[in-house]
C-alpha cells in the first residue's frame, strides 16, 4: 500500500508542476497584457485578473509545491511506513499542495495578503484573505505532521 501511496503523492506533484506550467502562460499574460502571439507580430489584449506579482508567486509556489511531493513520494520508498502512517504522509502532503496553491491564489486578491484573517499592516480583511488564511494554516499543520511521520520512521529494508 506504501507504494500506491508513493505514485499518487509524485502523480499529484506533477500535476501541481503542470498546474504551474499553466499558471506560467497566466504570468505571461498578466506582464504583456494580453496574448502574444510572438514570433507573429500579433498581440491579442486582455486584462488578467490580480497582479503580475501574484501570478509569479502562484507559478513558482506551484513548482516548489509540485517538486516537494514528489521529493516526498520518492522518499516514502525509502522509509517503512505502516499503512495508516502512509495514508497519513499522503494526505498530509497533498492537502498541504493544494492549500498552498488555494493560499497563493486568494492571498493574490486579498489585501491582507491571506496571512491572517483580520486586518494586518497590509490591508484589510476579507473573503478572498480568509480563503487564502484557512486552507494554508490546514496544509501548514498537515504538511509538519506528514515530514514529522517521515522524519521518526525506519528505513526500508
Amino acid at each position: 500500500m506504501q507504494r500506491h501511496y508513493s505514485i499518487s503523492l509524485i502523480r499529484h506533484g506533477l500535476a501541481a508542476i503542470l498546474v504551474s506550467l499553466v499558471t506560467g502562460f497566466v504570468l505571461i499574460f498578466s506582464m504583456l497584457g494580453g496574448a502574444s502571439l510572438s514570433p507573429i507580430p500579433i498581440l491579442i489584449e486582455f486584462t488578467v485578473p490580480g497582479s503580475t506579482a501574484g501570478w509569479r508567486t502562484v507559478h513558482i509556489g506551484m513548482m516548489m509545491n509540485g517538486t516537494m511531493a514528489v521529493a516526498l513520494g520518492c522518499a516514502m520508498r525509502a522509509v517503512y511506513l505502516n499503512d495508516t502512517q502512509g495514508f497519513r504522509v499522503f494526505m498530509g502532503t497533498i492537502i498541504a499542495v493544494w492549500a498552498n496553491f488555494m493560499f497563493y491564489l486568494f492571498g493574490m486578491f486579498a489585501p491582507n495578503r491571506g496571512l491572517t484573517l483580520e486586518s494586518n499592516v497590509l490591508g484589510e480583511a476579507s473573503l478572498a484573505g480568509a480563503l487564502a488564511f484557512f486552507p494554508a494554516l490546514i496544509g501548514a499543520v498537515t504538511l509538519f505532521y506528514a515530514v514529522i511521520s517521515m522524519l521518526r520512521a525506519e528505513p526500508s529494508d
